[in-house]
């Protein structure tokens, strides 16, 4: 009778080598896997952060803009009935309003009995970019800050005068004077950002 044998070549399954090399590419693959999966992930979140940066600060342009190109030469009166310039800016940025101005355009959806004129202002608080809307024209409360835009470092202001001139500091030497433009500079997450607005019309 004959005996036919199996060689060691012909046999089923893996040896322990073979299996602790598919074991360690398995492996490297995953690991490869995770660290693709990570990235994308942190690549995502970066971009969403950019966005939502990028989609302040145009907020922050847009309404400023549309703030100083209708802002008016009209003086206004205080809590305590004092006369106030039309335009007040502070050079030296801290915990109060550095800019605060009446302008004309505002909306009356309500039919309300108000004026179409607003008072605004803008303050930078711990780094945050606010803005305030008052009430009424004169006195008057203001509403809650608006909050625009954080991590706002180095907040610079100029002015451009009737002559051209720029200015670090604005005082009018008219209670109903006004810049032509202003300047804002500022540092945010490691970037200089620098606008330019005009300020009222006809200025062109």
């Amino acid at each position: 009778m004959t005996v036919f044998r199996l060689s060691d070549h012909s046999r089923n399954g893996f040896t322990l080598v073979e299996m602790m090399i598919a074991l360690l590419v398995f492996s490297m693959l995953a690991v490869a896997g995770v660290l693709l999966l990570r990235s994308a992930v942190d690549s995502n979140e970066v971009t969403d952060a950019r966005l939502r940066e990028m989609a302040g600060m145009q907020r922050l342009v847009s309404l400023m803009e549309a703030d100083l190109s209708q802002a008016i030469a009209r003086t206004y009166r205080d809590e305590d009935g004092d006369r106030k310039a039309a335009f007040i800016a502070e050079s030296r940025i801290s915990d109060e309003d550095f800019l605060t101005f009446t302008r004309g355009g505002q909306g009356n959806v309500n039919d309300e009995p108000r004026s179409s004129l607003q008072r605004v202002s803008y303050r930078l608080t711990e780094g945050q970019l606010e803005r305030r809307q008052f009430e009424m024209t004169d006195g008057g409360l203001a509403s809650d800050p608006a909050r625009l835009v954080s991590g706002i470092e180095n907040l610079e202001i100029r002015f451009r005068d009737r002559r051209g001139q720029w200015l670090s500091d604005w005082q009018p030497g008219r209670l109903n004077d006004m810049p032509r433009a202003l300047e804002l500079q500022f540092d945010q997450n490691g970037r200089t950002y620098r606008h330019v607005f005009l300020v009222g019309t006809g200025y062109l």
